[in-house]
């Protein structure tokens, strides 16, 4: 014991070095091939980012407070702006619906960008849950059930086999 501790003193430790990364954030992004002006393509971009996020979140088993939309643009200026919400969240519709607010505090559709991305981050367990007098979402359940079956077909098939509405229209 008394070498060992010796040996540790001066810096030598024959252990192997283990390392545990925690997730920190969990995000995507899209470089156009050309710069895109029109904000309904961001917007069709933001969605298809979002639910990418919001299924390795669940893939994860995570949540998260803070989505925060990033914005390059034709200039190679890059902004993000952030927004934290009152419950975490792996849903996908709930992160596209806070980036469409933050897109508004943005210069797309006024100036061409080159990048978007979507990220979520102050990620939690899927399993931790406040539990709340009233709840907020009285459909959760359902919703979980619904994204647990999207997403066991879009591992089976791919993640073309089934999309939002909207993202089928090129």
């Amino acid at each position: 014991m008394g070498l060992h501790l010796h040996l540790l003193s001066r810096g030598i430790d024959e252990r192997e070095v283990e390392i545990e990364d925690e997730v920190k954030s969990i995000g995507q992004e899209e470089t156009f091939a050309e710069d895109v002006i029109d904000e309904e393509i961001a917007k069709r971009e933001i969605l298809s980012l979002s639910t990418k996020v919001g299924r390795r979140l669940r893939k994860e088993g995570l949540r998260g407070k803070t989505i925060t939309l990033k914005v390059k643009y034709y200039d190679f200026v890059q902004i993000t702006r952030s927004l934290t919400i009152v419950e975490p969240t792996n849903h996908g519709g709930e992160i596209t619906k806070a980036c469409y607010l933050l897109l508004k505090k943005t210069e797309v559709g006024r100036k061409p960008i080159r990048l978007l991305g979507v990220s979520v981050s102050h990620l939690t367990s899927s399993e931790v849950k406040q539990l709340a007098l009233f709840p907020r979402h009285p459909g959760a359940q359902k919703t979980k059930r619904l994204h647990k079956t999207i997403d066991a077909i879009q591992e089976k098939f791919g993640e073309g086999a089934i999309l939002p509405g909207t993202l089928l229209k090129k």
